[in-house]
C-alpha cells in the first residue's frame, strides 16, 4: 500500500471531532487519520480523507461547524448535551453530514440522535479505521440525500405557490374558471388532466360517444386518451 501523503492541504472532508474526553479524543483522531482519501485521476501517491478539527464541547463545536463537511459527535457532551448539540447543528448547518455516537448505546440513543438532527448512529464498540469510516460514508450519503429531497420539495414547493398566484390572474380572463382556494389545489398537469378526463367519463357514464363529441375527438382518439392516463374506459350503453 502506498504511503499516505503528507500535504496537509490535501483532503477530501474536513471532519469536526466533538468528544469530551481527550484521550478517547486522541484515539479516534489517530484512527480517522489512517483513512485513506477517494482516488484521483492523474493524482500520484494517496492522500488523507479528513481533515481534522476538534471541540470538546457543545458550545465550542458550534463555533467550529461552519468550517466542516462532517461532525462526529459524541452525545456525552459536558456543558451542553449532545442531542441539544445536534439539534441546533442541524438548525444552523442544512448541509452538515451529523454522525452521533456513543461507545454504549442502545435504539432509544440512536432514535433520539437521528431525530434530533443526525445522518446516523454509531455504537463506538467498534474503533477500527474501516468501522469509523464506514460509519462516516453513511452519513454524508444519507445527509446528500436528505438534502436532495428537501432542496426539491422546497423548489416544488415555491412552484406550487407561484402558480396558485398566476392562476388567479388566469381566471381574470377566463370566465367560469374557478379560482384556486390554495397551493395545494396546484397539480401536475398529469394529475389535473387525469381528474379532469375521471370527472368527464362519470359525466358521460355510459355514453362514450358522447364523451368524444364533447371534447372534439374521435371515438377510437378517446380510447387512446383514456389509456394514456389510466383512466377506465366508459362502457357503452347496451342496445336492444
Amino acid at each position: 500500500m502506498s504511503a499516505i501523503r503528507r500535504d496537509p492541504d490535501t483532503f477530501d472532508d474536513v471532519l469536526l471531532l466533538v468528544a469530551p474526553d481527550d484521550a478517547h479524543r486522541r484515539v479516534l483522531r489517530e484512527r480517522l487519520a489512517q483513512v485513506l482519501g477517494r482516488e484521483r485521476p492523474g493524482e500520484p501517491g494517496t492522500h488523507r480523507r479528513f481533515r481534522m478539527l476538534t471541540a470538546s464541547s457543545g458550545p465550542e463545536s458550534l463555533r467550529r461547524a461552519s468550517g466542516a463537511t462532517i461532525a462526529m459527535v459524541n452525545l456525552e457532551l459536558p456543558r451542553g448535551p449532545g442531542l441539544e448539540t445536534i439539534r441546533e447543528m442541524r438548525e444552523a448547518h442544512e448541509r452538515l453530514a451529523i454522525l452521533a455516537y456513543a461507545t454504549a448505546a442502545g435504539a432509544s440513543d440512536a432514535m433520539a440522535a437521528v431525530m434530533a438532527g443526525a445522518d446516523f448512529f454509531f455504537d463506538c464498540h467498534d474503533e477500527s479505521s474501516a468501522a469509523l469510516a464506514h460509519a462516516v460514508d453513511l452519513a454524508v450519503e444519507r445527509r446528500r440525500l436528505t438534502h436532495t429531497i428537501e432542496k426539491n420539495e422546497a423548489d416544488v414547493e415555491e412552484a406550487r405557490g407561484r402558480l396558485a398566484q398566476l392562476a388567479g390572474e388566469l381566471v381574470g380572463t377566463m370566465p367560469g374558471l374557478w379560482p384556486l382556494r390554495s397551493r395545494e389545489d396546484v397539480l401536475p398537469f398529469r394529475e389535473a388532466a387525469r381528474r379532469y378526463l375521471l370527472a368527464a367519463t362519470r359525466f358521460f357514464d355510459r355514453d362514450p360517444r358522447g364523451l368524444a363529441k364533447a371534447l372534439d375527438i374521435s371515438y377510437f382518439s378517446l380510447r387512446r386518451l383514456l389509456a394514456r392516463y389510466d383512466v377506465p374506459f366508459p362502457a357503452a350503453r347496451s342496445r336492444k
